[in-house]
């Protein structure tokens, strides 16, 4: 495909599901076609209003070799990645800086879930997630402000529990002229009007849609956990196919959600993941199944199952067992069992997704299930996948004692048409 340039671009207009609204995007220029728009010949307002509305797409034809996924990190190999970093050691970690994004690397995300409840006991699950896409790994050499190193896409969703809703949206933007982007020193990441950003100690969630806003204040509670050895996340069996990840676990929350004309006060707690990463050329994964728990005896714990294309489980499957004082305790493939169950079929896409779980970890016995069967995302606009992510409540026993729990559940992979290229 010959090297596209979209010198003349900007995006960041809503794509939407049917629940919401009519996705749109165009493509502007394609080929090795540009066209040059004088804008001292066009009214200022209506240049700008352009702005808004052209290309969402364009953007994304340079990205169609490299095919976003949307979670662990067996990855998008394309011609020249060997020019990117490698995840092949662990790093020394300095936070708030690892906050920021990691440009040697062509991918990154930080990825939010929470559940959450109004005063009036109403409850409510959200997701969202900026992820960020390298085209290049040094930035093009042309004086065009509209030049682009990187893309960027955000994911945002909410479920009203009570009411059995789910909504979503989705938008795309390219890292010029200020329309999306992620700073290096801290955590300070958007596309458009949807952001992250640190202040203070405390992170700050700001995203609005066609079918509502958030702007909650998430506190943590502990350090950041690195995840797998001391943060290098390892995926499968090649050199690089492995991730540098650390969440935020136990994330206080509280702020304003808006539904339609139903504005709320919520509280809760929330989960934070920032994985970065190059990738390799081709894996044996097919697909992924992810949990993040908070249970009641004040212990988290994700687990990651990932599938390969004849049905096994790879071994490179793992977990983290985090204490209270965020101590961590890593949990091996042969360590835990997730057996999935109770499969629902979705009506829009056809794919077929097991929406209950036993979990068997160290002494702890898990059932998972989700309260709202339909928290299905269609995000081929985007990132080009078909998943389900949703919120989940957990219940069981420990060492013979109940316990309780609710968390978030993200499967990939289980729609043929519109896998995960990983």
């Amino acid at each position: 495909m010959p090297e596209i340039q979209f010198d003349c671009l900007a995006s960041g207009d809503y794509i939407s599901n049917a629940r919401s609204r009519t996705g749109r995007a165009f493509f502007y220029l394609t080929g090795q076609t540009q066209t040059q728009i004088n804008l001292t010949k066009v009214n200022f307002a209506v240049a700008k209003s352009l702005l808004m509305i052209l290309g969402v797409l364009a953007w994304m034809v340079t990205l169609d070799s490299t095919a976003w996924s949307t979670r662990p990190s067996s990855q998008q190999g394309q011609e020249g990645a060997a020019a990117f970093a490698l995840v092949s050691a662990p790093r020394a970690w300095q936070f708030p800086r690892d906050h920021g994004q990691h440009p040697e690397f062509r991918t990154e995300w930080w990825y939010f879930t929470g559940n959450l409840q109004s005063a009036e006991g109403r409850a409510f699950g959200y997701q969202f997630t900026i992820f960020r896409n390298a085209l290049t790994p040094a930035p093009r050499n042309r004086p065009s402000a509209w030049a682009l190193r990187d893309g960027y896409v955000g994911h945002f969703a909410i479920t009203e529990v009570t009411q059995q809703r789910f909504h979503f949206e989705q938008k795309a933007a390219r890292g010029a002229l200020q329309l999306a982007g992620a700073s290096v020193d801290s955590l300070n990441v958007f596309v458009g009007d949807w952001s992250a950003r640190e202040r203070h100690g405390r992170l700050h969630l700001q995203a609005a849609s066609s079918f509502g806003s958030i702007a909650f204040v998430l506190e943590p509670t502990m350090p950041p956990v690195l995840q797998g050895n001391g943060g290098l996340s390892q995926k499968g069996p090649q050199p690089g196919e492995a991730s540098y990840y650390y969440s935020l676990p136990n994330l206080r929350t509280n702020g304003r959600l808006i539904l339609g004309a139903d504005s709320s006060q919520v509280n809760g707690v929330s989960w934070m993941d920032h994985e970065f990463f190059t990738g390799v050329d081709s894996s044996e994964a097919v697909g992924w199944d992810w949990f993040s728990l908070h249970l009641s005896d004040s212990t988290a714990i994700m687990l990651y199952r990932l599938r390969r294309a004849d049905g096994t489980i790879s071994r490179y499957s793992a977990g983290t067992l985090i204490q209270p004082d965020g101590r961590t305790e890593r949990i091996s493939f042969e360590a835990f069992q997730a057996i999935p169950g109770g499969w629902w079929r979705s009506r829009k896409s056809g794919g077929k997704y097991p929406l209950a779980w036993q979990l068997q970890f160290r002494d702890y016995q898990l059932t998972v299930t989700t309260p709202v069967a339909d928290q299905e995302l269609d995000t081929r606009a985007t990132t080009g996948v078909i998943y389900w992510e949703g919120c989940v409540a957990a219940t069981g026993t420990r060492a013979g004692r109940r316990i309780t729990g609710r968390g978030y559940l993200e499967m990939t992979g289980y729609v043929a048409a519109a896998r995960p290229r990983l």
